[in-house]
């Protein structure tokens, strides 16, 4: 007897799972903002990590969630894959670059940073570029369409937060990429 898919109802596990943690994480998120026993707890735990404007503020944890959880609903794996990526690996290694080496800087950031950021993110479209999965293929120019785009977010001098900036942006222009049959998709 073979083997019948069942029609899978409502939403898929995965986005199922990160609205899951995004809801835990925010809840503790605010808890922290508002309960002081929370944020003694939590300073303790997490301080160190903390960069000065979370102290009074959301963690940056808590905007890559609600950007991952947005990007994730509105595109296809394919783009989300490579667009939380940029950021997580990207901005991450453009931080790091920037802070330890970084000597020309430019609206809060630094050039070393910016480009190692850069190439990071192209690294990642590479990758995704070479993705057998046709369902989590990108095409490596529409996929370095996204890096570029993530490393002029992130840079820009912009009032919304670069965790929720990135993988949106980039998410975007991917997907406009793929639709409009840019690079061979």
């Amino acid at each position: 007897m073979r083997d019948r898919k069942v029609p899978v109802v409502g939403i898929p596990l995965s986005l199922g799972l990160l609205i899951l943690v995004t809801v835990i994480y925010l809840t503790i998120d605010f808890a922290r903002l508002r309960i002081h026993r929370v944020k003694d707890v939590f300073i303790v735990l997490f301080g160190s990590l903390l960069r000065r404007h979370e102290f009074a503020g959301l963690t940056g944890g808590s905007y890559l969630l609600l950007a991952s959880l947005v990007v994730a609903a509105l595109y296809a794996p394919r783009v989300l894959i490579p667009a939380v990526s940029f950021l997580a690996l990207g901005d991450t290694i453009a931080a790091v670059v920037g802070l330890s080496i970084g000597r020309i800087r430019f609206w809060g950031k630094t050039l070393e940073g910016t480009l190692a950021g850069l190439l990071v993110c192209i690294g990642v479209a590479y990758i995704a570029s070479i993705l057998p999965d046709p369902d989590m293929h990108m095409p490596l120019g529409a996929g370095i369409l996204g890096a570029l785009t993530a490393a002029v977010v992130e840079v820009l001098p912009i009032e919304v937060n670069d965790n929720v900036a990135v993988p949106i942006v980039s998410g975007l222009v991917m997907h406009f990429a793929l639709l409009g049959k840019l690079f061979g998709a």
